[in-house]
């Protein structure tokens, strides 16, 4: 049976990113990449005109995923806890179905550097934000914006156990809506009117030690 050209990059592409993952892109070579699925440097370079290029098409879908889910969600300007779980559970499948190419932007310093991309570029970009805490949110919620995110991104990127089962998915995003909740009032701490034993013991060693 003849292999299609379209195949053949498929299992190409496969092939890089296993590789960037365990040699890291800048260590990782063409004929490491080649070898994978039988093939030569000048074959991949046929379908691929430079490594560079071959990772771009690794990640590419990735970030145009990230892209596309902010173009197409619409919610209200003060959401409610159901579009908000709805928008978490999106940005949950979608880092789980691109999880190789997320765990390698977040953790090879040279493939972001080849790409462009500093060490900011997984922070939610402000429409990120406002389609989960609203547009006129103050700083402490957005701030948890930022952590609720973090819980979905850390355990993908860390290959924190099996994350294809229904239970794990559904842990993973309750774990980052629970970060999203406001938290409950706390309570003030009451200042004891007066010093505690190890505070009246500790004058008396300050004063003869000259403090």
């Amino acid at each position: 049976m003849r292999i299609t050209s379209e195949r053949v990059q498929r299992a190409i592409a496969e092939a890089a990113l296993t590789t960037f993952c365990t040699r890291g892109y800048g260590a990782a070579t063409l004929e490491e990449i080649g070898a994978q699925v039988g093939l030569t440097r000048g074959a991949v370079l046929h379908h691929f005109h430079s490594k560079a290029g071959l990772l771009g098409v690794v990640v590419d879908p990735c970030r145009q995923a990230l892209a596309q889910l902010l173009i197409t969600t619409h919610v209200n300007d003060s959401p409610i806890a159901s579009q908000r779980r709805q928008l978490l559970t999106r940005y949950a499948d979608l880092f789980l179905a691109h999880r190789g190419a997320l765990r390698l932007l977040a953790n090879d310093v040279s493939a972001r550097a080849q790409l462009g991309l500093d060490d900011q570029w997984l922070v939610p970009p402000e429409p990120l934000v406002n389609l989960l805490v609203g547009s006129g949110a103050p700083d402490v919620h957005r701030i948890r914006v930022l952590a609720a995110i973090g819980a979905l991104v850390q355990p993908v990127i860390g290959a924190c156990g099996d994350l294809d089962t229904a239970r794990t998915r559904a842990e993973l995003i309750d774990g980052a809506v629970a970060v999203l909740q406001a938290p409950r009032a706390r309570a003030p701490r009451m200042r004891p009117e007066t010093a505690t034993a190890s505070e009246v013991g500790a004058a008396p060693m300050a004063k003869a030690a000259g403090q």
